[in-house]
């Protein structure tokens, strides 16, 4: 009887030790289970690891042992950086059209030129205001033109004395300095370009029937060519006036280049008879033309000037209606031209210079129907604008 103590201490005992085992066994299971979950939020929270290089991998001892690196699987939403990259990239913009650059006007050799010698207003010397317009492609307008350089001509006393001889002249030639020449009659003048030459003698043919245009006009030039007056690029004439009851007529003489000079200079002017006795001679002619192309000013601008009113107008005055007031009414270009005027001083020098010519037709009220009208504007870039 007295055992029965002692086997129930000693089961007590081992109770007591199984109850102590299954308690360190539970904490080692729950402290397990906490690493795993910390471990697993560690993983997540964390990116995963730079790829190393190639040459680093190969030395790695996990690729050495034959152990597969697993690779994360990419994240199905992009980052932060890769957000900020996105919107870094510049949004592709249309590539900008090719702009040709317009060429810079040519400048001759003459440098920049003197303002045209040109009218302002119009030849009518009224008020006249007309809606212009344009119906012509502005290509047709020449983007390009020569201007002559005048050189001056210089006499000796021996040139002028021949001439005076020439002509007939037997009073003594006087030499007046400066390059000018006269002769005691008076008969003969001579300054640079300028000839002046009055025949004294008195008309003696009594002829009173003119020759046609064209014979009067070769009986002039000729005449000219003959006394050196002017050169071999005199070209043709024109009849400027014809009084066939008095038997006199003018012919004017021009270069052969340029066409459509406007000014006076160059040009010869001969006073004939019926039967081709020259009366009287006004002569203002180089001893040469020298050229240069020079740029002319855009087609555009040309016509602004026109529209503007900055162009000078051509109009018949006999045409217009004389009605009081300012004239109005549309007018069409149809046609583009060149025509030549002078610019520079004769003291210093002086050129050919060109201007671009519109011409058309006007419907002005009161008028009995279309005029015939012609617009001047001055055509060079390198040029001084005319005043007023």
């Amino acid at each position: 009887m007295a055992q029965g103590p002692n086997r129930r201490g000693a089961r007590r005992g081992a109770v007591t030790r199984l109850n102590l085992i299954l308690s360190v066994i539970l904490i080692v299971i729950v402290l397990a289970i906490v690493g795993v979950l910390i471990l697993n939020s560690r993983s997540k929270a964390e990116p995963p690891a730079a790829s190393p290089t190639a040459a680093t991998t190969n030395a790695s001892p996990t690729a050495a042992l034959g152990v597969a690196t697993p690779t994360a699987a990419p994240s199905a939403e992009p980052t932060t950086e890769q957000e900020a990259e996105v919107q870094q990239t510049p949004t592709p913009e249309p590539p900008t059209p090719t702009v040709e650059p317009t060429p810079t006007p040519v400048v001759g050799e003459f440098g920049d030129l003197p303002a045209p010698d040109m009218p302002s207003g119009n030849s009518a010397r009224r008020p006249i205001t007309l809606d212009y317009r344009l119906d012509l492609s502005l290509q047709l307008v020449p983007t390009e033109a020569p201007v002559y350089a005048l050189e001056h001509r210089t006499w000796t006393l021996d040139e002028v004395q021949a001439l005076a001889a020439s002509l007939g002249i037997e009073s003594e030639v006087v030499d007046q300095g400066g390059g000018s020449f006269r002769t005691a009659d008076g008969s003969l003048y001579i300054a640079s370009d300028l000839v002046r030459y009055i025949n004294s003698a008195p008309d003696s043919s009594g002829a009173t029937n003119l020759p046609g245009d064209d014979a009067l006009i070769e009986t002039a030039r000729t005449w000219l060519i003959e006394h050196h007056l002017v050169g071999a690029d005199a070209g043709p004439g024109s009849v400027r006036l014809r009084d066939d009851d008095a038997g006199r007529a003018i012919v004017a003489i021009k270069p052969v280049e340029p066409q459509g000079i406007l000014s006076a200079t160059p040009e010869a002017s001969v006073t004939l008879t019926a039967d081709g006795t020259v009366l009287q001679a006004d002569i203002q002619w180089p001893a040469a033309l020298r050229r240069s192309n020079y740029g002319l000013r855009s087609a555009e601008d040309l016509w602004n000037d026109i529209r503007a009113g900055r162009g000078y107008l051509e109009i018949d005055p006999a045409a217009l209606p004389t009605s009081d007031g300012a004239l109005t009414g549309p007018a069409s270009l149809t046609s583009v031209s060149l025509a030549y005027t002078l610019a520079g001083s004769p003291a210093a020098q002086q050129f050919l210079v060109p201007l671009v010519v519109f011409a058309g037709q006007a419907e002005i009220e009161g008028a009995d129907g279309p005029i015939p009208v012609k617009v001047y504007v001055p055509a060079v870039s390198a040029q001084v604008a005319p005043r007023g």
